[in-house]
């Protein structure tokens, strides 16, 4: 069943209206605002939406793939009072007459996670999502139809998972896909419903494309060294199954962040669309033979040790290749949002943005413009 605040008849009504006379919509998505001010970069941010309502007044929602704002290991209250700044940055948005409710949809990032009262948190602070996730993630995994589409919001980082009455059990629990099963109903759900598109979403990436290397939903963690172990197979084989779920239920596109640039690509006919950061500092791609440097930024590879790393995850890597997971790969180290005109037979995907300042990795230094446009095909 699909609840939603007004009810599961509701729901269903507003979709077979919604199938019958959509002409199409259009939604965006964003990731990884988070800065200085207050938990956030406000004024990257803020020059984004404000480009976005310009140039695109007819978007219906926004979706944010998480790392909203920084968050604090030892201090939720503090954490708490940056989601709720990152909220009066959002006005603009929140206010905006034309989008639809709640205007903005929410998907939790390892940020936002950082000490066990923090999910309650978050709950608190966005109550306005469905409460049909899978047992333990009401609020934080969710899913919608809208129009001729179905929208599935995915906690990659739950963080929590010692006991809650031991204050010293404090245990990750994260850069995975944990309920498999309500996602596979989820979509199965989905397709009996008649749904055109399937559009996913989740903080963190089933395909690392720079700076998170090591983590992301593959998970492979620090020093990989081969044979790998059976927890690193574990949690590869999850992110593989996630994968194949994608694919058997034809799925248009994970959408996510974590890594802070833009990059798209089409794996084995599903794009990942990774729009990751509007304020975030910047990250360098995964390094090639060519790119490489001698120093590197926190949490990036050298190629040398990254090779391991591609051999694992099957990339294109070696003089000349892009050491990415396709060879169709796209990507731009910009401050970024991404468009998403959704057609009947169709998707056409803009993303927006500004090159960094000379210098800096969390200051725009170009106007905003349109860098990549493409069409994802429904097959």
């Amino acid at each position: 069943m699909f609840l939603n605040k007004y009810g599961f008849t509701t729901l269903i009504f507003t979709l077979i209206i919604s199938s019958t006379f959509a002409q199409g919509f259009k939604f965006a998505a964003l990731s990884d605002s988070r800065g200085d001010f207050n938990g956030v970069n406000d004024p990257v941010v803020t020059a984004l939406i404000t480009h976005m309502m310009v140039t695109n007044p007819d978007i219906k929602f926004l979706v944010v793939t998480g790392d909203l704002v920084n968050g604090h290991d030892d201090d939720p209250a503090r954490t708490k009072r940056e989601l709720l700044h990152w909220k009066e940055v959002m006005a603009p948005l929140y206010n905006n007459p034309n989008m639809v409710w709640p205007k903005i949809w929410p998907v939790i990032g390892n940020h936002e996670v950082r000490n066990p009262k923090d999910i309650d948190n978050f709950k608190e602070v966005f109550p306005d999502v469905f409460m049909n996730g899978p047992a333990g993630q009401k609020g934080v995994s969710y899913s919608f139809d809208f129009e001729n589409s179905h929208f599935c919001m995915i906690n990659s980082d739950h963080w929590y998972y010692g006991d809650p009455n031991d204050s010293t059990d404090d245990r990750r629990d994260w850069h995975y896909i944990k309920d498999l099963d309500w996602v596979e109903e989820d979509f199965k759900a989905a397709r009996g419903r008649g749904v055109e598109h399937i559009f996913t979403f989740s903080h963190e990436m089933p395909f690392p494309i720079g700076g998170h290397l090591r983590d992301g939903l593959p998970n492979l963690g620090k020093n990989l060294t081969l044979p790998m172990d059976s927890t690193r197979l574990w949690y590869l084989e999850q992110r593989n199954k996630y994968w194949a779920l994608m694919k058997k239920y034809n799925a248009d596109a994970h959408i996510c962040g974590h890594e802070h640039t833009y990059g798209r690509e089409e794996v084995e006919g599903v794009y990942q669309v990774l729009t990751g950061s509007s304020g975030a500092p910047l990250y360098n791609f995964n390094p090639t033979p060519e790119t490489d440097a001698d120093t590197t930024i926190r949490f990036e590879l050298p190629y040398e040790k990254a090779t391991t790393y591609y051999k694992v995850l099957d990339y294109n890597y070696g003089p000349g290749k892009n050491s990415q997971r396709s060879e169709n790969f796209v990507g731009y180290k910009a401050f970024n949002y991404t468009v998403f005109d959704v057609r009947k037979d169709s998707v056409i995907v803009k993303m927006y943005g500004s090159f960094p300042k000379e210098g800096s990795r969390s200051e725009m230094g170009t106007k905003i413009k349109l860098l990549d446009e493409f069409v994802m095909k429904k097959k």
